[in-house]
């Protein structure tokens, strides 16, 4: 499986100007991932498990919350692309990304990312709790208590700092990433334990706004 053109080795290298930040500094990590863990996938898939609940990732919509207005202030839409394919074992959904605007604004540049990928029904939880660990995988994450059926929060490390959530509900993986900077320059990152608190608060926020609709019979 190839490996999709997405992300980048360092999340937090900083922009050339102040407002680019707004909308190059933070990038979806969880997506190399995704590819890499493929094999894992398809046996998992093969070999059978728990029928998922989800036919289908939400859109992006799902994650304009009102914790998206408080932590991404005057926040546009920068990203709204599919993820994988029907011939993904890892599933399909979507990758979404909000930032401040350029140019001058009441608010120093800040960024959210949202991930969120239905593995197929069968077996699907099983695949979901997989690209979970995997994707906090040597980023020394910590267990988050009463949030989906489980959840990892972690830190990526950088020049600028991104902290990251990542939620499994039954077979759909959910994952949220927040970075800010301190000054309008974007000289420095907000500390990366504050940004995982934010982007954990997204993650709660987009997981009970969960639409039952997408669940499978």
């Amino acid at each position: 499986m190839s490996v999709p053109p997405y992300g980048a080795a360092d999340p937090g290298t900083p922009p050339p100007q102040s407002r680019v930040f707004a909308t190059t500094a933070l990038v979806v990590l969880a997506l190399v991932v995704l590819a890499a863990s493929g094999l894992l996938a398809w046996y998992l898939l093969t070999s059978g498990g728990e029928r998922g609940e989800f036919e289908a990732a939400p859109e992006c919509g799902i994650g304009r919350t009102e914790v998206l207005d408080e932590i991404v202030p005057d926040h546009r839409l920068e990203v709204e692309e599919t993820v994988g394919t029907a011939q993904d074992t890892f599933g399909t959904g979507w990758q979404c990304r909000w930032a401040t605007p350029e140019g001058e604004g009441a608010s120093v540049p800040a960024a959210a990312t949202l991930v969120l990928v239905a593995a197929p029904v069968e077996g699907g939880p099983d695949v979901a709790s997989g690209t979970l660990s995997s994707t906090a995988q040597g980023h020394e994450p910590e267990p988050v208590d009463d949030l989906g059926d489980e959840a990892l929060r972690w830190v990526e490390t950088g020049a600028f700092e991104v902290g990251c959530t990542g939620v499994r509900v039954s077979n759909l993986y959910v994952e949220t990433c927040y970075t800010a900077a301190t000054d309008y320059e974007a000289t420095g990152s907000v500390d990366g334990e504050s940004a995982a608190e934010d982007a954990e608060r997204l993650a709660r926020s987009i997981v009970a706004e969960l639409p039952e609709g997408t669940a499978a019979d």
